[in-house]
């Protein structure tokens, strides 16, 4: 079977024996012809039988050439249209080709491979256009399943990042009801010891038989218990307005100015309770006249994630793992540096350090998610970017740059 089968063709033009000769030469190649004998009848013919190519002259009675290229290109149609004509004006090929035809070519047709020539390029033409629309068409329809597809993911890393983050504040909870429980539980058991005491005082002066050295021996007493209860008091105070702070600023993204030194010592006061037990060591150097105004929950996440993946993977065959926490202002540029001394990491777990769920503690119970959120809140929350540096059993080391946000907006 010819691969022109099933082709139509339709052919406009008002002399007689240049249709016949033009339809019995395409039939010969299987294309299925039509004709027309003016404009009118082939405008006809094109609503009626919708061809693949037009082959048109262009002076015709009732309707010109002209015309029906106009007419077809009204129609919304996109079939190609080839002007064969004996009209030679220029200004009428200029015409045509600015009205959409497809090529030109003049009659008479002395080589008949010339018409096919352009029949044949036409549809060549109109093939690449049809698959190019195709392409797009399915391009499109991929683009959409795909960006539904991340709209998805993104929707779950989102609950999964909120869900981490409400993790990290229970844990933040925890650790700093069990570490105000030391503080406040002297402070209950001194005040008890004190109500003791002062009503065995109480006693004794009521009994009219009160001795000097038992008056000294009660106030002293009450002032050492007295300076104990406010010690405790003072403690557990502290750690519940860094605790207050931190968790606020955990679960909001609001931007306000902070001292960031003071802020960086809130944050490892409340994270002291997971790692106090250990003999891992933290040591921060800051210039403490940093002041800054950015997202102070962002910090917080950061350091809380980078310090967790310290402990949990950086350590967690040694004792005595080191945390050095540097940062310098260099203009208005401030340089966070995080380092451990822990086990490290392969090249491919350095590549891999950021990426969404990859995680070398899956069946531990690991999310994956931890350097992913530290990488995101440098980048996006804060505007800034972050490097890493590690060997296999040289620690880790974290370079993060920003800019004071307040600066940026300027």
């Amino acid at each position: 079977m010819s691969k022109y089968a099933g082709r139509k063709i339709l052919v406009i033009d008002d002399e007689v024996y240049v249709r016949d000769s033009v339809i019995g030469f395409l039939e010969d190649f299987g294309f299925e012809v039509f004709e027309a004998g003016n404009g009118q009848e082939g405008i006809d013919a094109f609503e009626a039988q919708q061809p693949d190519l037009i082959l048109c002259d262009l002076r015709m009675p009732v309707m010109d050439g002209l015309e029906v290229l106009a007419k077809v290109k009204e129609k919304g149609g996109g079939t190609p249209i080839i002007i064969v004509s004996g009209a030679g004006n220029i200004a009428d090929t200029v015409e045509a080709l600015r009205l959409g035809a497809w090529d030109y070519i003049i009659k008479p047709v002395q080589d008949m491979n010339v018409l096919f020539h352009a029949v044949n390029k036409a549809f060549e033409r109109k093939d690449f256009i049809e698959e190019k629309r195709r392409y797009q068409d399915e391009l499109e329809s991929a683009n959409g399943e795909l960006k539904k597809s991340l709209d998805t993911l993104e929707q779950a890393r989102d609950q999964l990042v909120q869900s981490k983050k409400m993790a990290a504040l229970g844990q933040l909870v925890a650790g700093v009801a069990h570490e105000i429980n030391t503080p406040v539980g002297v402070g209950v058991t001194a005040a008890s010891f004190l109500d003791t005491k002062t009503s065995e005082f109480l006693k004794v002066y009521e009994s009219g038989e009160l001795k000097r050295s038992q008056l000294e021996e009660y106030l002293k007493t009450v002032q050492e218990v007295s300076s104990s209860i406010l010690l405790n008091m003072e403690r557990a105070a502290e750690l519940i307005s860094s605790f207050k702070q931190v968790a606020v600023d955990q679960s909001s993204e609001t931007l306000r100015q902070f001292n960031l030194k003071a802020y960086i010592d809130e944050i490892l006061l409340s994270l002291r309770p997971r790692y106090k037990k250990t003999s891992h060591s933290i040591s921060v150097s800051c210039d403490p006249d940093i002041e800054l105004t950015s997202y102070p929950g962002a910090f917080s996440q950061i350091l809380n994630n980078l310090i967790m993946n310290s402990l949990l993977h950086g350590f967690k065959e040694m004792q005595g793992g080191q945390i050095c926490v540097q940062i310098t202002r260099e203009a208005d540029t401030v340089v966070f540096v995080y380092r451990d001394n822990g086990c490290g990491m392969s090249d491919e777990q350095k590549d891999k350090v950021f990426d969404p769920f990859y995680t070398t503690r899956r069946a531990k119970g690991g999310t994956g998610l931890g350097m992913s959120i530290v990488f995101n809140l440098v980048t996006q929350t804060l505007k800034g970017d972050i490097r890493v540096e590690s060997e296999p059993g040289q620690g880790v080391c974290f370079t993060m740059t920003f800019s004071d946000l307040c600066e940026q907006g300027r």
